[in-house]
């Protein structure tokens, strides 16, 4: 393996687990929406600093479960390997979608507070029940996903198959976890351990294969004369 592979995987690895910690930051960080929109729009004003930089943040997270997908992926390029791969197709979809869409809630509700609240409130009143709420609609696919990807890992024969299983729990808490607080945190922790997992697992097949795969020989042809 070059050092252009062997950097790839390192940096793969690396956003899967730095994927896994933003999203549980993130979420410690971030205000509930589903609350009554006076109510979150009072809490947004309270921490207005930590809602913008955990938006951010989950924000970030959700993009980087596309390079753990991407990850998953590599760990099955045989056995599991459709499972996986119509799986990771599903989970990142959703988690683009659910990406962009908590950074434009994040980016609008930080303008509107705390100086707007009363426009604030009226904006999260539509986005709980018109086309604001459309981002979110496809989050059902990032449980869906992640449970074809777990299945696939684990008839992959991982070498650690608890991640897989640990991956396919993980999918029941998210679910109905809350978008911010100590308990949505919490409840993503188990999903944030098996993406951190996954990706060293990344780190060390690369660095298995960079053992065993043979050093290329520079081939010497015989002087002419």
């Amino acid at each position: 393996m070059n050092a252009v592979l062997r950097a790839r995987s390192t940096l793969l690895a690396g956003s899967m687990i730095l994927g896994g910690i933003c999203i549980f930051l993130g979420h410690l960080l971030n205000v509930n929406s589903a609350e009554a929109p006076a109510k979150y729009v009072a809490d947004i004003s309270a921490h207005h600093a930590a809602f913008i930089a955990g938006s951010v943040i989950v924000s970030a997270g959700s993009f980087l479960v596309i390079a753990a997908m991407v990850g998953a992926m590599r760990l099955a390029p045989g056995r599991g390997g459709t499972l996986v791969t119509i799986g990771a197709v599903l989970a990142c979809i959703s988690a683009a979608s659910l990406g962009a869409g908590t950074l434009m809630l994040g980016i609008v509700m930080g303008m509107l507070t705390p100086a707007h609240a009363a426009l604030a409130v009226q904006v999260a009143q539509i986005g709980q029940s018109g086309l604001g709420s459309l981002p979110f609609t496809l989050a059902p696919g990032l449980v869906i996903g992640p449970v074809l990807v777990a299945i696939g890992l684990y008839r992959a024969r991982l070498a650690h198959r608890w991640l897989a299983i640990l991956l396919g729990v993980a999918v029941v808490p998210v679910f109905v976890a809350p978008s911010g607080g100590l308990l949505g945190a919490v409840l993503h922790l188990p999903l944030c351990v098996a993406l951190a997992g996954l990706g060293i697992e990344v780190w060390r097949s690369s660095r298995r294969d960079s053992q065993v795969l043979p050093v290329p020989q520079r081939e010497v042809y015989p002087a002419q004369a």
